[in-house]
């Protein structure tokens, strides 16, 4: 009874460390779903305000070439070939358009001001600029749905709208509203004389307009100014579109002006004013708790998730604000059916199990018990579970079986590090016109420090690597991968090997803690010409087989290994390479090769071999210079990695 009692317990132990297991994992699961739908509202924000990063970018271009456009055509004199009164006097003494001007007025343009005949032919040219840039107007109006509304402002009590009637224009460009705008672009507000950014809050009676404004000169006088005003209803229906179903973005101006409002007409948001005199205060809050928080960083607090991005092209900062619990509430909706299944399936997975148990061994083995005890053949302290003469051997089982199970798990995962290692090297041979190039290494390891590489930089340039990173093993290899992907980044960017030597270096000796280093000869060959220009970072020096037989080894350069000195420069070196000359790259593990007799493979042995391809292809001369290795080693452990490229020209038929 007392077996069965134990068993009893152990099932409801079981059970209870199931259910905890599950909610636990499914806590877990909840937790990174919730931080991978942070990163999704941060990356959608993003493209969010890239959008609108986009249309203020294409407004604050326009307004340039405008500005340009007047600043160039106002100092031009050519009143001989346009008539300046376009403009003229109404019978009421307003100012219009007149109709015989030499050119044609937009419909949809107005002018206002208070100029008389004397002073519009003061001011000529201006009045010439004007005109022109109605054509400007129209052409961004109906191609911007960002721009509402072009004005030319001058400082002579002139402006001219589009689009506009002329009593519309009167409203618009109000005696304030003409001073706001030229003082915004004045020598002392813009000293520099670059175009600014202005919200209704700046421009009396344009509360909820956004503008965006530059000077035109004459000479160094300020005489007027180019502005288009963005249409606050479109960017309102863009800010909307913010793809996420739990909350939404608004996007402020410099001063907290409310540009873009979600919700503005259902929340009567008035869009120009403070956000914290206009919006709900507890979105107010909340906007406060964003702008105190790091931006581009989906951060969540509490019920609030916010994210922060402040625009490139204007002074403008979209602010996403969501909330928290409905987005956890989705989640656990989405996953809670399936944990709560799995809890099921579970549950019934261990009645069963536990009633065979019970059936196929405990009530047996109870019954054995009660049958030994009755017979008198236990003592006081009872029969234990595992027989003492068998833990020795349960213990060694176990052990042994660990073990191997760490082993297996190791050696898999070498292989995983082994074949993730072969990929991130070049597969298959590069043929670039009559240069031809091939790659081969065997690791002395599951995973080695050796790696070469070849890629094209451009249509006639093509580099040439060969590696070799101190030590062996996993370690090796990932500093190895690390130091190939800096390596080709720097190459195909276009540096000359020296520069990218110098480059990687740096790179690799501000994060070296483990005190590694790796010995890099970078070659870029030119294939039209043959040339080859070089760096070497304390690499064995390469060997040239000759169309003729000869062997050419290249001179040592004399800098040192990467990863250790910072700053180290690395010098270039030249060769030309011909028709039927083949290019060897080897590391050490080829030369220190060591032979059963412990005697040593040798610079000379593999020059020899190498002077035994002529005429061969690449890949023969690899394989060829490998297997002479090879079969020098028979018998003998590989201490090192063997690798070798071979770049070969091949020679005109």
């Amino acid at each position: 009874m007392a077996l069965m009692r134990r068993y009893a317990l152990i099932l409801r132990l079981a059970y209870v460390v199931l259910v905890a297991s599950a909610v636990g994992f499914f806590a877990l699961q909840i937790d990174d779903r919730e931080k991978a739908e942070w990163r999704t509202i941060a990356g959608r924000a993003k493209e969010h305000a890239l959008i609108l990063d986009a249309l203020a970018d294409a407004v604050a271009a326009r307004v340039k070439e405008l500005q340009e456009t007047a600043s160039l055509d106002i100092d031009r004199d050519d009143s001989d070939h346009f008539d300046h009164r376009s403009i003229g006097l109404a019978a009421d003494g307003r100012l219009m358009f007149k109709a015989d001007g030499d050119r044609q007025i937009p419909p949809t343009a107005a002018v206002t001001g208070s100029l008389g005949l004397v002073e519009l032919d003061a001011a000529a040219a201006e009045v010439r600029t004007a005109v022109r840039l109605l054509d400007d107007f129209r052409y961004l109006v109906a191609l911007l749905p960002i721009v509402d509304r072009a004005y030319y402002v001058s400082a002579r009590d002139l402006a001219i709208v589009l689009p506009a009637t002329p009593s519309l224009a009167d409203q618009l460009v109000s005696d304030a509203m003409r001073s706001a705008l030229l003082d915004a672009v004045s020598a002392r507000r813009n000293p520099t004389g670059s175009p600014v950014w202005l919200d209704g809050s700046d421009v009396p009676g344009a509360r909820s307009g956004i503008f965006h404004l530059a000077p035109v000169f004459l000479g160094d006088q300020l005489v007027g100014t180019v502005v288009l005003q963005v249409s606050t209803p479109y960017l309102g229906r863009v800010n909307g579109d913010f793809d996420y179903p739990v909350g939404g973005t608004i996007l402020l101006g410099p001063g907290g002006a409310v540009l873009a409002y979600p919700q503005a007409v259902q929340s009567a948001v008035t869009l120009g004013a403070a956000y914290r005199n206009s919006v709900p205060e507890a979105v107010a809050r909340n906007i406060d708790v964003a702008l105190n928080r790091p931006d581009r960083q989906a951060v969540g607090s509490g019920a609030v998730l916010t994210y922060v991005e402040r625009l490139e092209a204007a002074p403008w900062t979209l602010v996403y604000i969501g909330d928290r619990w409905a987005i956890l509430a989705a989640l656990v909706a989405e996953h809670g059916p399936q944990t709560l299944a799995l809890v099921i399936v579970l549950t019934i997975m261990l009645l069963i199990a536990g009633w065979l148990t019970r059936r196929e061994f405990v009530e047996p083995a109870s019954r054995l018990v009660e049958h030994i005890k009755a017979a008198g053949e236990v003592g006081p302290s009872g029969l234990p579970r595992v027989p003492v003469a068998w833990r020795p051997w349960f213990r060694t089982v176990t052990a042994v079986f660990q073990e191997n199970a760490d082993l297996v798990r190791i050696r898999q995962e070498l292989q995983i590090a082994r074949d993730m290692q072969a990929a991130v090297l070049p597969r298959q041979p590069l043929q670039h016109g009559r240069l031809g190039i091939v790659g081969r290494m065997q690791p002395a390891l599951e995973v080695g420090g050796d790696f070469y590489d070849y890629f094209q930089i451009d249509d006639d340039r093509v580099g040439v690597v060969i590696a070799d990173v101190s030590g062996k093993g996993v370690p090796a290899s990932l500093f190895m991968m690390v130091t190939r992907t800096l390596l080709k980044a720097a190459g195909i960017a276009g540096d000359g090997p020296g520069a990218c030597l110098g480059r990687v270096n740096n790179l690799l000796e501000a994060e070296n803690d483990a005190a590694m280093f790796v010995t890099v000869f970078y070659g870029v060959i030119d294939v039209p010409s043959g040339t080859m220009v070089y760096a070497n970072g304390g690499h064995n020096p390469p060997h040239v087989l000759k169309a003729d037989g000869s062997i050419l080894t290249l001179s040592p350069l004399g800098d040192p290994i990467l990863a250790v000195v910072p700053g180290a420069t690395f010098r270039e070196g030249q060769i030309a390479l011909r028709p039927g000359d083949a290019l060897l790259l080897y590391t050490d593990g080829l030369t220190e090769a060591f032979s059963a007799e412990g005697e040593e493979f040798g610079d000379e042995r593999l020059i020899e071999a190498l002077s035994q391809t002529r005429g061969q292809s690449s890949a023969e001369v690899a394989d060829h210079c490998l297997a002479v290795v090879d079969g020098f080693a028979e018998g003998a452990a590989q201490s090192d990695d063997m690798t070798c490229l071979v770049a070969r020209i091949e020679p005109t038929s």
